[in-house]
């Protein structure tokens, strides 16, 4: 089933001009290629669904599906420290020299280019919604850096990518504050988890897990002046989510509601299962967003 855990939010430019057969053609330029003997590293676009490998985009709904995925081989320090060591200790006792710093390096570039057709590799995954009729793009990720990465890779490969991070006129802190302080304030409701902090590096910081957040006790934290660095919310009682100060959506999941939803497709093929959960993630991403930036404030205007 198609979902996304975890959310980085990005707004496009509304004169952006992509379109999904643009998108497709560019991507198909730069596929995915496994690493050669001696690569380390090896970077780019490959299908997101499975039944249609030679589709490089999932388009529906004015909405595009990309996935980049990335395989990197498995060097350790520790493996190529020991040969190298070797390597120096056995000319330094046949030839009765040191051997100098420029040498060794000399010596630890040769010996990771030998290795590396002997390393193991590892793949990963990342796929992005670019969604043209909302002006969003949604990466996959639980790290700002990864997604910037994602974002850079796809930028050179469209030629262009108008994109911006989401500023809301509400920081996220300050209205998690606030809904944790009056939940009734809120258009979400509290869930079980968050992470209050002191203000300034070495500030103290307090962990809530599995506990209900409406008490006494949390109060007490926020009345020393903490503020809410993360905070579990559900909305309407179709999603489950984690916001954080930076505005990262994480642990996202559907309940019960959606989830039922997606029952009808059960039995039937693969591609229809996979069709129907985008036309779902979809729609209600293209619902909950907005409510997100508008329970914030709204987006600051551009210059």
């Amino acid at each position: 089933m198609l979902w996304f855990r975890n959310l980085q939010l990005y707004r496009l430019s509304p004169d952006h001009a992509l379109k999904a057969e643009t998108i497709a053609e560019a991507l198909a330029k730069r596929p995915w290629l496994p690493c050669g003997t001696h690569d380390l590293f090896s970077q780019g676009w490959v299908p997101p669904a499975r039944f249609a490998p030679d589709l490089m985009v999932f388009a529906s709904q004015d909405a595009v599906l990309v996935t980049l995925k990335t395989e990197e081989k498995i060097l350790p320090g520790p493996v190529i420290k020991e040969e190298v060591d070797e390597r120096i200790a056995r000319i330094e006792a046949e030839e009765n020299r040191r051997v100098g710093r420029k040498e060794a390096k000399d010596i630890k570039e040769r010996v990771t280019e030998e290795l590396i057709p002997k390393a193991f590799s590892r793949s990963r995954s990342q796929r992005a919604l670019i969604d043209l009729q909302a002006g969003l793009v949604l990466v996959e990720s639980a790290s700002s850096a990864k997604a910037e990465q994602l974002l850079s890779i796809l930028r050179e490969t469209l030629g262009s990518l108008p994109t911006r991070l989401i500023n809301t006129q509400t920081t996220p802190q300050t209205a998690m504050t606030l809904w944790l302080e009056n939940p009734a304030e809120g258009v979400f409701d509290l869930g079980q988890d968050a992470e209050l902090r002191e203000p300034g590096d070495g500030g103290a910081i307090a962990r809530l897990t599995r506990q209900a957040l409406d008490t006494p006790e949390v109060l007490h934290h926020l009345e020393t002046g903490k503020l809410v660095a993360k905070l579990a919310l559900s909305w309407e009682d179709k999603l489950a989510f984690q916001l954080t100060e930076k505005l990262e959506i994480k642990r996202l999941t559907m309940l019960d509601v959606l989830q039922d939803q997606l029952k009808d497709a059960d039995g039937q093929d693969q591609q229809a299962l996979f069709e129907g959960s985008f036309a779902l993630t979809v729609g209600e991403l293209r619902l909950f967003v907005p409510v997100l930036i508008e329970a914030l404030g709204g987006e600051m205007p551009t210059a």
